[in-house]
């Protein structure tokens, strides 16, 4: 029987979240699957302490030396509030919930705790321990950590300062990015809308751009932002997206907590205004700051901020202070909206029947009121939309390209929040 630590440390990218998450900030995520049947919820009760005991390190509340051991029993919930709601970060809760609905398994996670890479590690875990306790018999095929493993401390390991290199890499402010305004939703509430598209499809329009499917994508999200939330006469900054950027794909970290980069990608209205235009800046951005030595650049300004020995020095209130003034003008006032692609889900042969598709939400935020997801699964892909205003034409507009570019059938559907106009 392995040992219960007390304590975890948190990473260095993890230190941001708690002092710049509130209610109109959650830093919460999501990440679910849509099942083929109606979920058990004894079942997913039973899954849920099983994988919670895979990951200890994610059986933790926040303490003022870290991530502390949870000692109150973890219960499984329908779902009954709106996607991204806060997690109480003062009461000694857990930094994460397991949530159903329906045929919908969801896992909500803080930011801090994780990022999508881990998220989507801690749902697979889920999902097989949810199907074996139903009965199925599956191979793991050597696609997911299995209950009952010990786990192993490059897991939960801080594989920013590991791999910091020491370099110096000074951060630079960018001017002020286009913001999209609307009309708040009422009750603080937030409006997800999915479209399930084809894999194939895409590919191939992506491909006959010469793009990958995230650049065909982003492009064609900035295209969108131009032609349902600029206006011409008045706008003149850049839509920027801020993109998450998983860097295990460059470095070779096991660790399920926080590791990536953000890249900010910056499109000028004149390039923005057509998709030719959006796709060829989007290209040479995406392209440039993805090269191995962009990343560890981008590594380094995270870790010679929160590692330099004067920030270190100052007492706590000061530097969350620090953070949150960080927050606001690094990083809020520089973007017009976050996607984030989680990428594809890769399920051993025997899970991936019980599965119709996948769904990944990452939370808005004030001056961000419309932020957007991508996961794929099962030759699916789902583009996920959450927003806190009423408007509804970028979506629109969104996927009917899509659909017209692709060929492939798109499906759209949302929660119970409504739109303005009667439309989606």
């Amino acid at each position: 029987m392995q040992k219960i630590r007390e304590t975890y440390p948190v990473d260095t990218a993890a230190k941001l979240f708690p002092p710049t998450a509130r209610p109109t900030n959650t830093s919460v995520f999501r990440l679910s699957v849509l099942l083929k049947e109606a979920v058990n919820q004894e079942a997913l009760q039973k899954a849920a302490e099983k994988t919670l005991e895979r990951y200890p390190y994610m059986a933790v509340t926040l303490g003022k030396d870290g991530f502390e051991t949870a000692r109150t029993p973890f219960l499984v919930r329908e779902e009954k509030g709106t996607p991204c709601a806060p997690l109480d970060l003062k009461k000694g809760g857990f930094l994460l919930r397991i949530l159903w609905y329906g045929k919908r398994i969801s896992v909500e996670m803080f930011h801090a705790l994780a990022d999508g890479a881990g998220g989507l590690a801690f749902l697979k875990t889920l999902l097989y321990c949810y199907l074996t306790a139903l009965g199925a018999e599956i191979n793991p095929e050597g696609k997911l950590l299995l209950p009952g493993e010990t786990p192993q401390s490059g897991e939960y390991e801080d594989s920013f300062l590991k791999y910091y290199d020491g370099r110096k890499a000074p951060v630079q402010k960018m001017p002020p990015a286009f913001k999209i305004k609307g009309e708040p939703l009422p009750e603080g509430g937030r409006n997800v809308l999915h479209g399930v598209i084809g894999v194939e499809g895409l590919k191939k329009a992506a491909r006959r751009q010469e793009a990958t499917i995230t650049e065909y994508l982003c492009a064609l999200m900035v295209y969108s932002i131009y032609r349902e939330c600029v206006d011409e006469n008045v706008d003149d900054e850049p839509i920027v997206l801020s993109v998450p950027v998983n860097l295990r794909g460059t470095l070779p970290s096991q660790t399920v907590r926080n590791f990536f980069s953000i890249i900010n990608v910056s499109v000028p209205p004149e390039y923005a205004k057509t998709f030719g235009g959006a796709l060829q800046a989007i290209k040479t951005e995406l392209r440039e700051k993805t090269r191995a030595e962009s990343l560890m650049d981008a590594l380094a300004q995270s870790c010679g901020v929160m590692e330099h020995p004067v920030v270190k020095a100052v007492p706590q209130f000061m530097r969350d202070a620090g953070m949150r003034f960080v927050f606001a003008f690094f990083s809020e006032d520089v973007k017009t909206m976050t996607v984030s692609n989680v990428g594809m889900i890769d399920l051993p042969a025997d899970m991936q029947p019980y599965v119709e598709h996948a769904e990944s939400v990452i939370y808005p935020t004030e001056r961000s009121p419309i932020n957007c997801c991508l996961c794929s699964v099962n030759g699916k892909l789902t583009v996920s939309f959450i927003r806190t205003i009423k408007e509804t034409g970028l979506m629109r507009f969104f996927f009917g390209f899509l659909t017209r570019e692709t060929g492939e059938e798109v499906t759209v559907y949302a929660n119970e929040w409504g739109t303005s106009d009667g439309q989606v």
